[in-house]
């Protein structure tokens, strides 16, 4: 008789069939109980370990004995005339039905019926005490001033630095730092996890800060760093975790790979990060380490291109962003995340001064709907959706809709929380939209410009002294951003601080290269009203200053030329500026509020009172 008709007749086979189908039942029971009863990650592995060690001795225990009416006896001792490993088999294989069954069901429910447990949450929009949870970063300095406090977040957090670029090729950079990137993009949709976003992590690119330091700074528990090699096909990706505290490591590896292989590599350091962590993950952060918006490599790699043009945020480097985008979805039309980039990238170029309202924002629009339609779900596609709804169709009930979606999806993404919060102050809903800010300060709190945002929302609401701390924080940064200065040239004038307003002109004035003539002569006028003429006939000669409420209009408004002021936003308005809408909000303009010019604007915007 052949070893596998005997293996059959004792029914080896069998029992190896329903221990393996046990087995699989018996991990998602325990998957299901221990975040309900709040045990640690380990148990997990233990009970896999154990089914792991189990499985040969039970083959070799049901190789020697046979069940027999009187009990257990070996298989040696049984003769084959009175085995009943027939009746045996036939109940192993009911028992191995049932349990196929049971399978099938809870692969269907899991695949098919909509999940109740794992909805994202929604962040609160209206005036909230302690409703969202927020990490242990510094609150934002004005805290004591009104700000809503909150709780601390006690969440795990690591921080993703930028991996170094090791190739022998320097333009390979932009893959080193993609690869970094889409490590962070996955991570920080992990909600059990807290990441900061991209422009805080990558602040201390070839910093000689030490880890304790940056993970101090950062106000993370843990830091993710590496190296990337490509050569031609082949990739070297070096990662490692470690411990800020004890500048201890974690875990480390070495991935060589072909190319193609580079979306496995980057699943694989994320489940690796998960498990060093000890991290209980719901089902649906499990499904998200393994979803990719693209199986195209050379896609991908034009992706990445684009994205590391997109994030220096100037006119040349938006422009030159849209090649390579463009490319990875003509390579991949479902390329979801490459569309919703294409419409970031639309968003910003007029703002920035790189092409028209006209040219660029229908491009956005396409973008963000295609992205849209690939994936309903994509946080970074509904955020380009609502800036556009908001700026330019002046649909507030539906920008609002797609930011409180993006945010629930993925908290972690500041821009939507930066965004929205703008979004909320033209609306009047001031308190709310600090709340935005502040989450958007934890989730990157080493970006100037969002540190800058609530200095705006404040100036502009004439709570000076809150705005001027913001500012002051933005500024601690060292990388001062020209509307930072501008705004406090303008706070200091408001305040009657005339020679501290007249410093900040001059500082803005070198830095932008200009002559601040105009500027100074504003300031002056607003301290000494004889002056006033001279300030506008230097206004009026500058070439470089746009139309609309932060441009010429305000400079009219702060020398009380209110009718000029109107005229200016009212051209401002006709062309579609972005920053018309700013207006319903700013107290600079209380003034022209009742004139029915500025009324029919608000109307026209849909921000009438």
């Amino acid at each position: 008789m052949s070893l596998f008709s005997e293996l059959k007749r004792r029914n080896v086979i069998r029992v190896a069939a329903a221990y393996l189908v046990a087995s699989w039942l018996l991990l998602q029971i325990v998957d299901v109980l221990v975040p309900i009863l709040d045990l640690p990650g380990w148990v997990g592995k233990l009970v896999f370990l154990f089914i792991a060690l189990g499985f040969v001795p039970v083959l070799i225990f049901s190789w020697a004995y046979e069940m027999t009416p009187e009990g257990l006896r070996r298989d040696s001792e049984v003769a084959h005339d009175q085995s009943i490993t027939l009746q045996t088999a036939r109940k192993l294989d009911r028992v191995t039905i049932i349990l196929l069954l049971i399978v099938v069901g809870i692969v269907v429910i899991d695949r098919f019926v909509p999940e109740t447990g794992d909805q994202p949450e929604t962040t609160a929009t209206g005036p909230v005490d302690n409703q969202v949870a927020e990490s242990p970063a510094q609150p934002p300095p004005n805290e004591a001033q009104g700000r809503s406090p909150g709780v601390t977040d006690q969440r795990p957090s690591v921080a993703v630095i930028p991996f170094v670029n090791m190739s022998d090729d320097k333009q390979n950079e932009y893959f080193s730092d993609g690869i970094s990137e889409e490590l962070l993009n996955v991570l920080v949709r992990i909600k059990s996890l807290r990441v900061p976003s991209r422009t805080s992590s990558f602040t201390f690119k070839d910093s000689d800060k030490s880890l304790t330091e940056i993970g101090r700074e950062l106000q993370v528990e843990h830091i993710l760093e590496g190296s990337v090699r490509k050569a031609g096909n082949r990739i070297r990706v070096t990662a490692q975790l470690v411990e800020v505290e004890t500048d201890t490591h974690l875990w480390s590896a070495t991935y060589t790979r072909e190319l193609d292989d580079i979306f496995a590599v980057q699943d694989e350091i994320a489940q690796a990060i998960v498990e060093a962590l000890q991290l209980t993950l719901s089902r649906a952060d499990r499904q998200i380490l393994g979803t990719h918006s693209t199986s195209n490599v050379e896609a991908y790699n034009q992706y990445l291109l684009g994205r590391h043009l997109w994030n220096q945020r100037t006119a040349r480097s938006l422009l030159a962003a849209v090649k390579p985008l463009r490319e990875a979805v003509e390579m991949d039309p479902g390329y979801d995340q490459a569309w919703a980039a294409l419409a970031d990238t639309y968003v910003l170029i007029p703002e920035y001064g790189g092409g028209t309202i006209e040219e660029f924002i229908p491009l956005a629009r396409e973008a963000a709907n295609k992205a849209l339609a690939l994936n309903p779900d994509s946080a970074r596609a509904l955020t380009a959706s609502g800036y556009l709804k908001a700026n330019f169709d002046y649909d507030w009930e539906g920008a609002n809709s797609d930011f409180e979606r993006a945010v629930a999806l993925e908290p972690g993404y500041a821009t939507a929380h930066q965004w929205y919060g703008e979004i909320l102050n033209l609306q009047g809903r001031l308190e709310e939209a600090l709340l935005q800010l502040r989450l958007a300060r934890i989730a990157d709190p080493m970006s100037a410009v969002i540190r800058h945002v609530p200095g705006y929302v404040l100036l502009w609401n004439f709570r000076l002294d809150e705005a001027e701390v913001h500012y002051m924080d933005a500024l601690e940064l060292g990388q001062p951003l020209r509307w930072t200065i501008h705004n406090l040239d303008i706070l200091h004038t408001l305040r009657g601080d005339f020679d501290e307003a007249r410093r900040r002109a001059r500082q803005l004035a070198e830095m932008a290269d200009f002559d601040p003539a105009a500027d100074l002569a504003r300031i002056d006028a607003v301290e000494n009203p004889l002056l006033k003429e001279r300030a506008l006939i230097l206004l009026e000669q500058r070439e470089d200053m746009p139309d609309g409420a932060f441009g010429r209009a305000l400079q009219y408004a702060l020398l009380e030329e209110y009718e000029l002021a109107l005229e200016s936003l009212e051209k401002a308005f006709a062309a579609g500026h972005p920053w018309a809408a700013h207006i319903s909000y700013m107290k600079v303009y209380d003034p022209l509020r009742d004139n029915p010019r500025f009324q029919a604007m608000l109307k026209e915007m849909n921000l009438a009172p």
